[in-house]
């Protein structure tokens, strides 16, 4: 086990020890946030690929109301679990945060019955005012999981999903979404992209 990720401000997360995980850096994080500033505060956060929740717990820190967390390997969906649970006043949030250990492809196609995944939170109820996701580099399945999360009924009208994705990808237009922004980080890209129907 790695304890040297560390969040903005210096507090350090569990990281496994292995090549297969892959947490966003902190520059790329203190990116994010710095873009979004205080629109994170009350918000509802959906994390895809989260890895070691990371992503996750910087939204915490930023005073997101809800956060989802989604990693379908379960010994890295544990330390992201694990790494949510050491933020502070935790205890008084918990009702607030779930990590759940399924497929992103599964879970974000239109037709999941996604309350079943979460003892915690009625999930057909809940719009996601920020989506991020992180999939693996090396696989190009971003579009896909894209025309899911815009098909999905999670979304509200003005939410922004953010892509993580390698410099050598573009995400390309679709009729489903807009894309507002794009910013490069040495061998990070994000593409931030919002509904087209948003008003």
């Amino acid at each position: 086990m790695k304890t040297n990720l560390r969040l903005i401000g210096g507090k350090r997360l569990q990281s496994p020890n292995n090549i297969y995980t892959r947490p966003t850096t902190l520059r790329v994080r203190e990116a994010i946030f710095n873009i979004l500033n205080n629109r994170v505060e009350n918000s509802n956060w959906l994390d895809l690929f989260s890895g070691t929740g990371a992503i996750s717990c910087e939204a915490y820190n930023h005073g997101a109301r809800k956060i989802i967390a989604i990693e379908k390997n379960k010994y890295n969906s544990k330390i992201c679990l694990e790494n949510l649970l050491s933020m502070q006043d935790i205890d008084n949030r918990k009702k607030d945060i779930d990590v759940i250990c399924k497929d992103v492809m599964n879970w974000t196609k239109p037709n999941y019955v996604r309350n079943e995944s979460s003892k915690i939170m009625d999930l057909d109820k809940l719009k996601f005012d920020f989506v991020y996701l992180d999939p693996p580099y090396n696989v190009n399945i971003h579009e896909l999981v894209l025309n899911q999360i815009f098909n999905c009924n999670f979304l509200k009208k003005d939410s922004l999903v953010i892509c993580e994705h390698s410099p050598n990808i573009c995400i390309k237009k679709s009729t489903l979404w807009e894309t507002i922004d794009v910013r490069n980080y040495g061998q990070s890209r994000l593409t931030f992209l919002i509904n087209v129907q948003h008003s």
